[in-house]
């Protein structure tokens, strides 16, 4: 009876090692095909925003947006030494314009890093840069940051990217034309005409939660957008024809670190 348990206990930590060995296998690729995922990601948001090259990351919008939130301004003018998510300036020299903070980042050297528009809502904050817009919601589960350009836009979360550009309708087209378990496609219903864009296309990197979203159609996939708009229902395309768009940007740069 001794050597039957001994048998059965053996097979028992024997089948356990091996299953504890496939599960941290499968996490080991889960993984990796995030990193890889979001490497990608991050890579087309570098190509598809020059605009946005440096300085302007989502991740970096969204530390300067806490922590202004989080201050009192002591009067206008007023300056900022080392200000949260923009590491290369040496302090942001804010005036103060009604509701508005009218920012202008300095270097060390007293160079000009970049200039924007703040404004705060109840949600989270609005930055104002050159054409674009980024609106910051602090609420719900994970924080989130959607950009708008006339040409391009995106929307963030720590987890996930949607990103809606030419470059990201060039990268289904190549990504469409092999296999790729990682990535599944659909194509929308809407259809084009005359010289437009062709029907939408929605790819979704499954494995680390994120997405591209080609030119041409809903950003969201129709009806999810919700949750991303700006407080009181405002408009990017009403802004957009009303000709409403902040502070020019400075110089951009190839490459996105943070």
């Amino acid at each position: 009876m001794d050597w039957s348990l001994g048998i059965v206990i053996a097979v028992a930590v024997g089948v356990m090692l091996v299953f504890r060995k496939a599960i941290n296998a499968t996490q080991a690729n889960l993984k990796k095909a995030q990193e890889e995922t979001a490497g990608r990601m991050e890579a087309l948001f570098s190509a598809s925003f020059p605009e946005l090259q440096p300085h302007f990351h989502p991740a970096r919008v969204l530390e300067y947006v806490r922590a202004r939130r989080a201050r009192v301004p002591s009067g206008s003018p007023t300056t900022w030494r080392k200000p949260p998510g923009f590491p290369a300036a040496d302090h942001a020299e804010i005036v103060l314009e009604g509701m508005k903070d009218n920012v202008r980042l300095v270097g060390p050297a007293g160079a000009p890093v970049a200039k924007f528009v703040y404004e705060e809502h109840p949600e989270g904050g609005v930055i104002r840069f050159g054409k674009g817009k980024f609106t910051v919601n602090l609420k719900g589960t994970e924080p989130r940051v959607r950009y708008w350009h006339p040409e391009r836009e995106f929307k963030w979360t720590p987890s996930s990217w949607k990103i809606k550009s030419a470059l990201a309708d060039q990268a289904l087209a190549s990504r469409s034309s092999r296999d790729d378990d990682s990535w599944s496609e659909s194509s929308s219903s809407s259809s084009s005409s005359g010289s437009g864009p062709p029907p939408s296309t929605t790819v979704t990197a499954a494995a680390a939660g994120a997405g591209i979203v080609a030119a041409g159609g809903t950003f969201d996939g129709g009806g999810a957008s919700a949750a991303w708009d700006d407080a009181g229902g405002s408009s990017e395309s009403s802004e957009a024809a009303s000709g409403s768009s902040g502070d020019d940007s400075g110089s951009s740069s190839s490459s996105t670190t943070y």
